[in-house]
């Protein structure tokens, strides 16, 4: 495992485990199958991963829950535990405390390495900015319950520059990969962030799983370069080797992908 030093002092491994398609027993998502994630959660920590993501919205809110039980065997100073708001929920910040108590108990926790404003893009924006999310979090972070803020990204350029102007983070959080380089100009979201010195943590290295199983000619021109590399691992591997992205998380579904 590769691991990058976010600030000086947490050693991330590179690799990050996004829980959000964990494997479930039918077509619920909120019925999770535990016995089959334990062993994809084994695996990866026995493989290096010490970065593990999660969400308030995530397998109809039992995402949480889920993953404080897969997490159980391991001492709480192994892992890193990120989590997010959900503006989707509360987009005033009526709920914030609630909310974020809602969160710790779940994650039978008393404190996020990682948390993040979830999903912040144009259509929540006002409503966050003139609510007083931010703040409130900045107040658990003083106390210590939130190590590092951030937010997740979902909107173009000019959007994130103008809440970076508004707002300063930790990190940030983008949809990132070698189709959305251009395609929705990830590149210069990239940029934006490595020009004010934010670290770049990934979501969707793999477009959802897309670019793992992409078109004959283009596998065929990845396996005349390296035989022995997965389509999937061609676009993990380019996503990591971007020098400000901290981690990539992969959603991971299958002991195989881990």
């Amino acid at each position: 495992m590769q691991y990058k030093r976010f600030g000086g002092e947490d050693k991330l491994s590179v690799l990050g485990f996004g829980c959000m398609r964990l494997p479930c027993l039918n077509e619920d998502s909120s019925c999770i199958d535990l016995e089959q994630a334990q062993k994809m959660v084994d695996k990866a920590i026995d493989a290096g991963v010490n970065y593990f993501d999660t969400a308030y919205v995530y397998h109809g809110q039992n995402g949480e829950q889920a993953l404080a039980k897969l997490l159980r065997p391991y001492p709480r100073e192994q892992y890193y535990l990120a989590d997010k708001f959900p503006l989707s929920v509360d987009r005033t910040g009526a709920r914030i405390e609630e909310i974020f108590e809602c969160q710790l108990q779940r994650c039978e926790t008393d404190y996020f390495d990682y948390y993040l404003i979830h999903a912040v893009q144009r259509a929540n924006w006002e409503s966050l900015k003139n609510s007083r999310i931010y703040q409130t979090l900045r107040d658990y972070q003083n106390q210590g319950k939130i190590r590092h803020l951030g937010m997740s990204f979902h909107d173009t350029p000019e959007m994130l520059r103008e809440i970076l102007d508004t707002y300063s983070f930790d990190f940030v959080q983008i949809q990132l990969n070698y189709l959305d380089w251009n395609l929705i100009d990830s590149k210069r979201c990239y940029e934006l962030l490595t020009e004010r010195e934010i670290p770049v943590f990934v979501m969707e290295p793999l477009r959802g799983g897309f670019l793992a199983d992409i078109s004959q000619p283009a596998f065929q021109a990845f396996y005349q370069a390296a035989p022995d590399r997965s389509p999937a691992s061609w676009g993990l591997r380019w996503v990591a080797g971007l020098p400000a992205v901290q981690v990539v998380l992969s959603g991971m579904t299958h002991p195989d992908q881990v």
